[in-house]
């Protein structure tokens, strides 16, 4: 079984990644249920390629596989769980998505501009053709497809309404909104609880 995490836009996971409650709180879960944790750093530049390459790590032998991320890791999480599902519908798979982005047909091109990764400090241009990308991925597969999906938000958060994500998702997942926090998301600890006791429901 494999427990897969992204992070979010502008972000990065680095090799060392302790000095990150939430990842570290993902990993002691997701080892301590028995997956392989696989902490995938991505550039959203370059979301098509990453994605292929994260299918290609899994393999014959994974029964179950979950995709988990912040943001717009959150997002690429659904779309990676929906792009297993197509390619090998015998696997189990869900995503968890923390504070996740959506709708990147009608908002990818909102990040076109000057952008700085707050973790590598790159600073760089995103362009049309990045947005494209993104806007295709979402395209290839059905958002709302009846997969298990788990979405956890914060109210505090300060870059997505979370009355608008609970808009979008209330209907397509396990939605639950906490008080407070933040965009980085505050209450992993409840949300990993919440989804161990969800899917052993499932059982």
């Amino acid at each position: 079984m494999k427990f897969f995490y992204f992070n979010g836009f502008n972000s990065a996971i680095l090799e060392d990644w302790s000095g990150s409650p939430k990842i570290v709180a993902t990993a002691e879960y997701a080892r301590a249920a028995g997956f392989e944790f696989l902490p995938v750093s991505i550039n959203f530049r370059d979301a098509a390629r990453h994605s292929r390459e994260i299918l290609g790590m899994i393999s014959a032998d994974d029964e179950r596989v979950v995709f988990c991320g912040s943001s717009m890791g959150g997002w690429f999480a659904r779309i990676m769980q929906l792009l297993l599902f197509g390619a090998r519908p015998e696997i189990r798979v869900e995503a968890v998505a923390f504070n996740p982005a959506f709708n990147l047909v009608a908002h990818a091109h909102m990040l076109c501009g000057p952008q700085l990764n707050y973790v590598t400090l790159e600073e760089y241009e995103w362009t049309d053709s990045h947005s494209k990308v993104l806007k295709q991925l979402e395209m290839s597969v059905d958002y709302d497809a009846p997969l298990p999906f788990f979405v956890y938000v914060d109210k505090g958060d300060e870059v997505i309404a979370w009355e608008h994500s609970a808009e979008r998702h209330s209907g397509i997942a396990n939605f639950v909104a906490y008080e407070g926090g933040c965009h980085s998301f505050d209450h992993f600890h409840e949300a990993l609880q919440n989804f161990d006791a969800a899917t052993r429901r499932t059982t």
